[in-house]
């Protein structure tokens, strides 16, 4: 289920960030689409900006899918 891989890619994150390593490409993003099928929003905006700072490359499909979240907002 969503929550499920919500709860297993945060412990992992809390794993790879206290290693001082940082999630591979997509990681966030991933965490944001699931945090966005269970309704948590904030979340999501969240997991897509710190994908964009990560990874300047997967700026522009962040916008994208943030723009997405801005128009069923209104």
């Amino acid at each position: 289920s969503p929550d499920q891989q919500i709860a297993i890619l945060e412990k992992n994150l809390q794993s790879i960030t206290a290693k001082g390593n940082t999630p591979p490409p997509g990681y966030h993003a991933h965490l944001g689409l699931l945090y966005s099928i269970v309704g948590k929003e904030n979340l999501v905006v969240q997991q897509f900006e710190d994908e964009k700072k990560l990874f300047p490359e997967s700026s522009t499909y962040m916008d994208f899918l943030l723009s997405k979240i801005k128009k069923n907002d209104q």
